[in-house]
């Protein structure tokens, strides 16, 4: 079907101007008049838009300021026509928080104003969803982050179970359309209306508005690239990747672009037939090359990341629909220019779900759950006992399946207790010292009579399988540190309905407790504060090219890691290519916090194997780096990050 040019805009006299609104607990104040400036901008693989607002906040005959521009206060932007017969009533462009603020001397003052999805980047949870959808997911972590909802597309496909450990809550979003796309093969855009989120289903919209060389296009540069094309996907799935394989291969891209083979893997189970429809959306995905337009424009104020245009340009060869993936307007009351970066298909960043490993501890100061933990107090003088309800009545009633409290017995988990010494519901670390094998974190959800009087009460009969490990345990002495303290019976089988996830968070914060800090300190001052400075930038920063005002809240990779090595006294340069000459390449498995970890191939003008992104290094396999979707903790290894892993380059230390 031949492209049909859709023209709709504006008659210039119907051309809306913007209006600020400051929002206080008592007042409303229109400050149109008091803004010099501002910066809108966007992308889809952000959580939310932003206004930088340029303001002349000073009194005539004074050193005060006008207006009591605070963090947390809501402002409106609006659009706003001409009144008359004919013309728009207003509407609202952007609803947001002020996140940061800069008051200068000279009476100017820059408000960072971020729409409320932004709450969703700044929240970390540990969470199962269990029979949900995707929209249904993405509802439940709006109301964990006080996100409001406000129109939702149902995505379709159920999910049996997903588990999430820390990650924000953006991050949870991203997977779940991801893995929604690669079943249904259906696209989502996220954005924030009227101060509430909404997830609408992408579509050939026929109300397209038209960027052309002779009418509003200033300038353009076009990309197209098969550098990160692949044409045949081989798919596993299951624990192993040794295990059920699918091969899939697109015939006319093979033919054109030559063999690039992918292999990727799930942990979920599926048939031959689910497995293949994951296979075919991976290389759906995977197969076409890249169409990367940017182009600077007049201002349109209805065009925004996700927004479906028109672009002509004989010169680059545009001549088609794209979508925009990111903008940035900027002007005064809305004339002005704007910046867009333009992709033939929306394709947000591709975050496949990993099911987490809940048995596997960090490396590196982490703490160790199966042994005695540092810096918390253990009570002594307790008797320990092991049982195993297969070998006999549970709680003398014949009952093989249920415990004190109700729920279904587990091993490693399951303990007995003398509920009045600890609750029901307690989160308990027990740590054997002549049987270490059995040391590790329970919960207490059963009793018995001789537990309650035994001992005064300090007993405790820990669940373990088998005839043979129940004798050897015998009776021992043992040490217990009540970590949480339970509410009864109720609170016991909350909690055993979730166990993966309390433990997972346990060993989070057990983590900050036993060295120091998530993922352990060096114990080398330099390399510690560089660690601490970097993490305290996660999702505070927005992606600028070229960009090196970190403080100001905008920057890139190297100019975030030039910073924060500022900050130390170590002058690392500007630019990868000037970093990576720094200090002294070192084997990856030698890196420790405080590293630099750099990628390649992620800048496609730059070739496949030329350094284009670096990173400081947290812990094993980790590192906090500031890239397009903003500024993020995220691994860097194949087995910490798939993506991040295809890229990875090499580890230089500089301290």
């Amino acid at each position: 079907m031949a492209l049909q040019r859709v023209y709709q805009e504006l008659d210039e006299r119907m051309k809306p101007t913007l209006h600020f609104y400051l929002y206080t607990p008592d007042y409303r104040y229109d400050f149109t008049e008091f803004v010099t400036g501002h910066e809108w901008s966007g992308d889809i693989n952000i959580a939310c838009e932003t206004f930088e607002i340029t303001t002349y906040n000073k009194q005539l005959k004074n050193d005060r300021r006008w207006l009591p521009y605070e963090e947390g206060y809501m402002v409106k932007v609006m659009l706003e026509y001409p009144e008359g017969k004919g013309f728009p009533k207003p509407t609202e462009l952007f609803r947001g928080v002020i996140a940061a603020r800069t008051i200068n001397g000279d009476g100017t003052e820059q408000l960072r104003v971020h729409d409320y999805n932004w709450y969703l980047q700044q929240n970390e949870i540990t969470r199962s969803f269990k029979n949900m959808r995707a929209d249904q997911i993405i509802a439940e972590v709006c109301r964990l982050a006080d996100v409001g909802v406000n129109y939702m597309d149902k995505t379709g496909y159920v999910f049996a179970e997903l588990e999430f450990i820390e990650k924000t809550l953006w991050e949870i979003i991203q997977t779940v359309l991801t893995e929604t796309y690669l079943r249904t093969k259906k696209r989502y855009n996220i954005r924030s209306e009227y101060g509430k989120l909404s997830l609408r289903e992408v579509t050939m919209s026929p109300n397209r508005m038209i960027i052309e060389r002779g009418r509003n296009l200033i300038g353009s540069s076009r990309e197209v690239s098969i550098e990160e094309v692949k044409t045949q996907v081989i798919m596993t799935s299951g624990e192993s990747q040794r295990n059920t394989r699918v091969v899939k291969v697109d015939a006319a891209a093979k033919k054109k672009y030559g063999t690039l083979t992918a292999v990727e893997h799930t942990q979920d189970v599926y048939g031959s037939g689910g497995l293949s429809a994951i296979a075919q959306g991976f290389l759906d995905e995977m197969k076409k090359p890249s169409d990367h337009v940017s182009v600077e424009a007049l201002a349109d104020y209805n065009i925004s990341a996700g927004t479906l245009i028109e672009a002509y340009d004989e010169m680059t060869g545009m001549n088609d629909y794209y979508f925009v993936t990111a903008h940035s307007h900027s002007g005064q009351n809305g004339y002005g220019t704007m910046q867009l970066e333009l992709s033939k298909s929306y394709n947000p960043e591709f975050v496949p779900y990993e099911k987490p490993d809940e048995d596997k501890t960090e490396s590196g100061g982490s703490a160790d759950l199966d042994s005695k933990i540092d810096n918390i107090s253990y009570m002594s003088g307790f008797i320990g006992t092991a049982y195993d309800p297969r070998l006999g009545g549970i709680n003398g009633s014949g009952d093989y399946s249920k415990t004190a409290t109700g729920t279904k017995w587990a091993y490693k988990r399951t303990i007995a207790v003398a509920p009045k010494v600890i609750p029901y519901g307690s989160i308990v670390h027990i740590n054997v010292p002549t049987m270490p094998e059995f040391t590790g974190l329970y919960l207490a959800e059963d009793t018995g009579g001789a537990i309650r009087n035994e001992n005064g009460g300090k007993r405790v009969d820990v669940l373990i399988e088998g005839r043979t490990n129940t004798s050897r345990f015998g009776r021992r002495n043992v040490e217990v540190a009540i970590l949480e303290k339970g509410k009864g019976a109720a609170d016991a089988r909350a909690k055993a309905a979730k166990w993966s996830s309390i433990k997972a968070a346990w060993q989070k914060k057990l983590d900050q407790r036993s060295k120091g800090g998530k993922g352990g300190k060096t114990g080398d001052p330099k390399r510690d504060k560089v660690v601490e400075l970097a993490r305290s930038y996660k999702g505070k920063l927005k992606y600028d090219w070229g960009g090196k005002n970190i403080p100001s809240g905008k920057g890139d990779c190297s100019g975030f890691v030039y910073y924060i090595f500022k900050q130390i006294g170590v002058d690392l340069g500007h630019g990868t290519m000037t970093q990576i000459t720094k200090g002294k390449k070192i084997a990856t498995s030698a890196a420790q916090p405080g590293d630099l970890v750099f990628f390649k191939g992620t800048i496609k003008s730059r070739g496949a194997n030329a350094v284009s992104h670096v990173g400081i290094v947290t812990k094993p396999g980790y590192c906090v780096s500031l890239a397009s979707s903003g500024c993020k903790e995220h691994g860097f290894l194949p087995s910490t990050n798939k993506t991040w892993g295809k890229h990875f380059m090499q580890i230089n230390r500089v301290l």
